[in-house]
């Protein structure tokens, strides 16, 4: 090491925040090593190491996330230990995630409060909720619309969003992993004045970054990791980065791109009057054989989405060609066929099968092609993956290593190595350096121009021009969705870059404020309206459906709007909605439950016991035993799942046939007698409409109500969308998915007692088709079956529309078998349009094309 290396710290004051011999191990790599660090009030205290140093998983401990296997944590003097991430935040420590931890399924308001929302114990006040954002928004220097979708966000005003989250609780520990990687310069130096604001308050503030020109502009002290452990903790006075950069790799490191060739060949991509609707419109260019082109600018311009577009992401107008080929781009399917691969900036979200190993990762698009007749050669693919292992030093003890345990740079030399198998025409990268290390950096530059050097085209998106400028044989700048300049690599400058960006937008009629807040350029204000329409175009939908569905039996059947056949249709409702309500409880936490019709038999059978006579206090004993069985076998469910760790598919169906027979035990064949009190007062009606149908109109109202503004509705959401997020926000995960089950329990119960009532005695196979038509109705609802998006409205409506459907078809004289069919069609029919609403998501995409391939070949 370096004579001129400033000394270690030796004496500090009493810290904010302090670790002392902490230890932590993951499956084959021990991930930290007696490390000792502290961080003090009113200081910014950068940590820096190499991918796979530890600093993250420093800073999940601190966070509550994970919990250290040894060792004591210390906030300003005394010792605690963080159990979760919510003891973590009332403790004051929040923490901005490098793969940002947000919801795609709600909103910004709700994402930057998520689980501190302002209101009472049982509802959120939304007014004041978004009041507080935009204050926070507006203190970063940013304008995002707050009833956005998450989901609608670039990666850098998520990056924002969740910087605005950890500042909600005015942490005295804020804790910032690689927080400007997705963020252009004018915003991270924007950040960078936040930060330096909120040291002058007396916050203690961890920066990690590898961008180390930040790190040693902005920290008072640098700490620096190398495999796992402490190498040193430095006062910033007179340290550059050549300092930083030895002590982290433990040798001295040139900071020099690679050379440039200059040799190219025939062109590989012609793009011609290239447009997308909204995005970008009459793009031209080409890219040769060994070129690598960069598609630079002001950050927001068009610039993804012309990389998304060429990846079939996109519905676009014009042609591209492939090596004189013209292609048409449809999807990301279509695009790797023709030779094309994308790795996104986003590589957590839309790059990597995050709970699956490393082979699996980098094997899966390959499956076809190591196997014959769906007969997988598992040499061929253990020697291909280990020789990418080796050929891109990830660091791991196996290629059977899930992914979720690498580091961020081991992570992306994982979705590098899955495409350089594919061996394309053209690559496209979009942040291709995106939260690593200097020295992956430069393994990844070494990389990518090896690939031209092979003959390939690349494309590259970058927010950091120096890496473009470094990098690239020429950069295309890109301005409101147009071409604006090409500049070769010898032109190539900072200024001459950005002066190409901004004459364009001085020169465009609608050019935006600044630089600086091109985060929300391309947000306009949601309206009221529209966030109606997004939730309950479905329901809407469902209403013309049911409207039209009447309006043709009434034509076909005078009996149809007879009192009788209406009260008998709302009576019929009423138990499909109560159990569909409970069921939609649990898909939006992407579960299910399939034994709420053994649940709802096993009430009925159990009712013809116990709700006999018409003394009122046996009846509310009985309804009280028949509702304590719900919630039972709702808990039960729950245990399975949670603790057990079961899935829910495979609990669920063993307790539909626990119970089933637990019902067949209980009343053999129908019979019985249930109270004719408790019958009348369940089916009582005033005029021809029944009571039961004003009890499932107060529920949907209620339902809505807590849904939209309750605490329960967003931590329903939340879960299902997100489950890592919300946990990492503070919400109780497995604590709301048990309460979920009991819920779904309680009111397969209530069902139970509605059909009993109707039927007036027990019959253990009474509620023998509720279980299909429960989930029927909560997916024809709009309820996602992936969690994390569906109304209770929708719920009720895809009830009704059932049993609308079903008394049509009576009515109709239709056989009971086609009925069979129509439900079944119905339900395929919902989760098709769920899809085709879905088809831009590139996770969904990608996804599924290539685990379309692993089921084709395992």
């Amino acid at each position: 090491m370096s004579d001129e290396r400033p000394d270690a710290l030796v004496e500090s004051p009493v810290p904010v925040l302090a670790v002392t011999d902490v230890d932590k191990s993951f499956p084959g790599v021990r991930a930290l090593v007696k490390v000792s660090f502290e961080c003090r009030a009113g200081e910014i205290h950068g940590l820096v190491g190499e991918n796979g140093a530890g600093k993250t998983t420093l800073m999940r401990i601190l966070a509550g996330v994970n919990r250290p296997d040894s060792g004591k944590i210390q906030i300003s003097g005394k010792g605690v230990t963080l159990s979760s991430p919510r003891q973590a935040h009332d403790l004051g420590i929040s923490m901005v995630y490098q793969d940002t931890r947000l919801v795609d399924g709600i909103d910004v308001a709700q994402n930057i409060w998520l689980e501190r929302e302002p209101g009472s114990a049982l509802f959120i006040n939304r007014r004041q909720m978004e009041r507080h954002s935009a204050a926070i928004l507006q203190r970063l220097g940013i304008q995002i619309d707050l009833r956005r979708r998450v989901s609608e966000l670039s990666v850098g005003e998520r990056q924002i969003v969740e910087i605005a989250r950890a500042l909600t609780a005015n942490p005295a520990v804020l804790i910032l992993d690689e927080p400007t990687s997705s963020l252009d310069s004018a915003e991270s130096k924007q950040l960078g004045k936040i930060l330096v604001g909120l040291r002058t308050t007396g916050t203690g503030i961890v920066f990690i970054s590898h961008r180390l020109p930040e790190v040693l502009e902005l920290a008072d002290r640098i700490t620096i990791m190398k495999d796992g452990e402490i190498v040193s903790t430095l006062e910033n006075k007179g340290v550059t980065e050549d300092t930083l950069v030895s002590l982290m790799v433990g040798r001295k490191l040139s900071l020099a791109f690679p050379s440039k060739t200059g040799k190219t060949g025939a062109t590989r991509l012609e793009v011609e009057d290239l447009s997308s609707p909204g995005q970008f419109q009459n793009v031209s260019f080409s890219v040769a054989a060994g070129e690598i082109v960069g598609l630079g600018g002001i950050q927001g311009n068009g610039q993804r989405e012309i990389a998304r577009a060429l990846y079939g992401l996109l519905p676009t107008t014009g042609q591209v060609r492939l090596n004189g080929s013209r292609i048409t781009l449809s999807s990301p399917g279509h695009a790797i066929r023709s030779g094309i691969v994308y790795v996104p900036a986003d590589r957590r979200g839309e790059g990597l099968f995050i709970a699956h190993s490393i082979r699996e990762n980098i094997a899966i698009p390959h499956l076809s092609a190591w196997s014959n007749f769906g007969v997988m050669f598992k040499r061929q693919e253990a020697v291909a993956v280990r020789e990418t292992i080796d050929r891109l030093k990830i660091r791991t003890p196996s290629s059977e290593q899930p992914v979720e345990f690498l580091s961020g740079g081991n992570q992306q030399k994982v979705v590098f190595g899955r495409w350089l198998l594919a061996k394309p025409i053209l690559y496209i990268f979009e942040e291709p350096t995106a939260g690593v290390d200097v020295g992956t950096k430069l393994e990844l530059y070494r990389v990518i121009r090896g690939l031209g050097e092979e003959g390939a085209a690349v494309l590259i998106l970058s927010s950091e021009l120096i890496e473009l400028i470094g990098v690239c044989d020429r950069i295309l700048v890109a301005a409101h969705g147009n071409i604006v300049d090409s500049v070769t690599a010898s032109e190539a400058t900072e200024e001459r870059i950005i002066g190409s960006a901004v004459r364009k937008k001085r020169e465009h009629a609608a050019a935006e404020e600044s630089a600086g807040k091109n985060a929300g350029k391309n947000s306009r204000r949601v309206s009221i309206r529209e966030v109606l329409l997004r939730r309950y175009t479905g329901a809407g939908l469902l209403c013309v459906l049911v409207l039209l569905l009447c309006a043709y039996t009434v034509s076909r059947s005078p009996y149809f709007l007879t009192e009788r056949n209406l009260g008998n249709l709302v009576i019929q409702v009423a138990p499909l909605a109560l159990v569909a309500t409970g069921q939609m409880a649990v898909v939006l936490i992407s579960g299910i439950d399939l034994s709420v019709g053994p649940c709802m038999s096993l009430i009925t059978a159990l009712a013809s016991y116990v709700i006999v006579g018409n003394e009122q206090d046996n009846i509310a004993a009985g309804i009280a035993i028949c509702l304590i069985v719900g919630v039972l076998i709702g808990a039960l469910n729950g245990f399975i799942i949670l603790y057990l760790r079961i899935p829910d598919l495979i609990a669920t169906l063993s307790t539909f046939s626990v119970v089933t027979g637990l019902a067949l035990i209980v009343r053999p064949s129908p019979g019985g007698n249930v109270s004719e009190v408790f019958a009348d007062a369940i089916t009582t009606r005033i005029g021809w409409f029944p009571i039961m149908g004003s009890a499932v109109i107060l529920l949907a109202i209620v339902g809505e109500i807590l849904q939209l503004r309750g605490r329960v509705g967003t931590r329903l959401y939340a879960i299902g969308s997100n489950p890592e997020a919300a946990f990492v926000a503070g919400i109780p995960v497995e604590r709301v998915r048990f309460f979920a089950y009991l819920f779904c329990g309680l009111m397969a119960a209530l069902a139970g007692l509605v059909v009993a009532a109707r039927i007036g005695s027990g019959d253990p196979q009474a509620g023998s088709q509720f279980t299909l038509a429960s989930v029927t109705a909560v997916v024809v609802g709009g309820t996602s079956i992936f969690g994390g998006r569906g109304t209770v409205v929708g719920t009720l409506l895809g009830a009704f529309l059932l049993v609308l459907m079903q008394n049509s078809l009576n009515q109709l004289h239709v056989s009971a078998y086609y009925q069979y069919v129509w439900t079944g069609a119905l339900m395929l029919l919902a989760v098709g349009a769920y899809s085709v609403y879905e088809h831009t998501n590139l996770n969904a995409q990608v996804s599924g094309w290539l685990q379309k391939n692993l089921r084709r070949n395992r």
